[in-house]
């Protein structure tokens, strides 16, 4: 279960982006500021320039998706909330050109909520037993991963060291968010017996072998910034 306050995630990306800011004037003088768009969703993008061949970015990613999906014949609606914030070093390993190597954490508060609908004419199968769609009623989900997830990439653009003080770039990476952690609730006739109970762990360990192609979140991210 997660303990990072996620409703303050934007306020402590805008506090993050504004304390970094001075930061930037004492190394080379050198900052960026602009808008990304990812598979993580939309939000701030700020580069500061370390040196020739160092940067330090700071991220943060707001979005919704719609997700559908099915697990021991049950169709499942899922809501995915993404909320993250990303700080990451980019290395140029080529001087004099955009291409970099990326390596940081994701803050990770993205999350899923599921809700399983059964129906009444129907029998299912949980945990090798089986129950009629009117024991078990409707399944609700919650779904996360870990909140910090390592994350590395490679990318074109340099915000920082352009002439030009408008910049394009691509990132392309991967962040490893680990195991899915899955908990659900029934509100059917059965839903707090313990036999029950027992059967519907076996589905939520189910449902976590199906989210296992999530372990690794694959980013691609194009954004815009301003050199100051």
């Amino acid at each position: 279960m997660k303990t990072f306050p996620l409703a303050a995630m934007p306020l402590f990306m805008i506090l993050i982006l504004t304390a970094m800011a001075p930061a930037a004037r004492a190394a080379t003088g050198d900052i960026a500021l602009g808008a990304r768009i990812s598979s993580l969703g939309i939000g701030p993008d700020l580069t500061i320039g370390l040196s020739h061949q160092l940067n330090i970015r700071v991220a943060g990613h707001w979005g919704s998706y719609d997700i559908d999906g099915t697990s021991e014949d049950i169709d499942y609606e899922c809501d995915l909330e993404l909320l993250s914030g990303l700080v990451s070093a980019e290395w140029f390993p080529l001087k004099g050109r955009s291409f970099h190597l990326v390596a940081g954490a994701l803050f990770n508060g993205n999350n899923l909520e599921a809700r399983g609908e059964t129906s009444p004419y129907r029998s299912y199968t949980l945990g090798g037993t089986d129950y009629s769609g009117t024991d078990i009623g409707r399944l609700q989900g919650d779904i996360d991963y870990n909140l910090i997830a390592p994350y590395v990439g490679l990318g074109w653009g340099n915000p920082v060291h352009k002439d030009s003080n408008w910049t394009f770039f691509l990132d392309l990476g991967v962040a490893y968010q680990g195991a899915a952690d899955v908990r659900l609730t029934a509100s059917g006739a059965v839903a707090s017996d313990p036999e029950f109970q027992r059967n519907l762990q076996q589905e939520e360990e189910d449902l976590e072998d199906d989210l296992d192609r999530f372990n690794y979140y694959p980013v691609v991210a194009l954004g815009l910034t301003y050199k100051f």
